[in-house]
């Protein structure tokens, strides 16, 4: 149900965008037929280039390119396409998600517009505004929480070694490695007759 909802408004929104862009269906339309599919884990959707260039919900059709994308970067995305596909993982046909990504990345998604329909020019400014400022608020918090974390399994209460002392830790051991090898030569060089 929560794919069904996810796909439905991401196809709304995709094509709404690509409509305002002839560029962008003109890119997309060589690929009609193939499936693309994003994974936002717990969240799929599955797409299906039309003739036009424009998407429409995919079947039971295999994805011929599969792109995940971390949750995290899909608020940001809304306002910024390219701050989601910073760190995307792509598998599939290359050329077509490089066109995909292409198009993705030079959209250029106007929710004031979007809002502006529903609620007025001042108000839609208004809330598209509070959404950046509480997006980028958002992802501030959850990197602090991150760090946070990171630095209570490291340091406070180690359940996971740090980069630094694994790295001094190999250090010594290369180092005994090397004074064990030099006690050895010298231990065959007293044997000698």
């Amino acid at each position: 149900m929560i794919d069904q909802l996810a796909n439905s408004a991401a196809i709304a929104l995709l094509n709404r965008m690509l409509t305002r862009e002839n560029w962008a269906c003109e890119k997309l339309a060589p690929y009609a037929g193939r499936v693309a599919r994003f994974d936002a884990a717990p969240f799929a959707v599955t797409l299906k280039v039309r003739a036009d260039g424009t998407f429409e919900a995919a079947g039971s059709e295999v994805a011929a390119v599969t792109i995940g994308v971390a949750l995290s970067s899909l608020p940001l995305a809304m306002f910024d396409p390219q701050a989601a596909m910073k760190d995307v993982r792509l598998t599939g046909d290359a050329e077509f998600a490089q066109a995909l990504a292409f198009v993705l990345q030079n959209l250029r998604p106007e929710p004031e517009e979007e809002l502006s329909r529903f609620m007025g020019d001042a108000v839609a400014q208004r809330v598209v505004g509070f959404l950046r400022a509480s997006a980028s608020q958002w992802k501030q918090i959850a990197e602090s929480m991150l760090d946070n974390t990171a630095h209570y399994v490291v340091a406070e209460n180690p359940l996971v070694v740090g980069r630094d002392e694994l790295t001094t830790f190999g250090e010594e051991v290369n180092h005994l490695r090397d004074a064990v090898a030099r006690a050895e030569k010298r231990i065959e060089l007293l044997a000698r007759p």
